[in-house]
């Protein structure tokens, strides 16, 4: 139970953080659409493992309450066939649970994979605006006005 707890309270922050990290700070058309991918893929991932957690505990809740008094008519239905399928359901769910969430860490990383890149081409971007043209390098590492020019060897000396 405490697990199930623990994955529960880290879902919707984690869900949170994600929808935040959407913006579209000199990102392009294409980077803003390979992250809201990514991020949808992550929020699913998130849902599903939050959806899980819910039915493991509403089974749990189900098993800690007694059977009605109308189940003891059919033999075996309280005590050993609700049981065994309420067991059933848990286990499931905790089975697709842990599955599922080993994929997070690898949703996250191409998340991060995404956002890495949209700062690289947004940083070349800035950089490349910022940078000044051949034109000014040139004046600014200007040459003497002999570079260049052939010597005799009287000039010299």
């Amino acid at each position: 139970m405490t697990f199930l707890g623990l994955v529960a309270a880290s879902v919707l922050p984690t869900i949170t953080l994600l929808i935040n990290s959407m913006t579209p700070n000199g990102r392009s058309v294409y980077s803003i659409n390979r992250l809201d991918e990514e991020l949808r893929a992550a929020m699913d991932a998130l849902f599903l493992l939050f959806g899980g957690v819910c039915i493991a505990v509403m089974a749990l809740v189900a098993l800690a309450i007694p059977s009605p008094a109308v189940f003891d008519i059919v033999p075996h239905l309280s005590s050993e066939v609700l049981p065994r399928g309420g067991q059933a359901i848990i286990g499931g769910a905790t089975a697709l649970i842990l599955w599922r969430i080993g994929q997070i860490p690898g949703i996250l990383r191409r998340t991060l994979k995404v956002r890495h890149e949209a700062a690289l081409e947004e940083a070349k971007l800035k950089l490349a605006a910022n940078a000044p043209d051949a034109g000014a390098i040139g004046k600014a590492f200007a040459t003497h006005p002999d570079f260049g020019k052939p010597a005799r060897k009287e000039e010299t000396g």
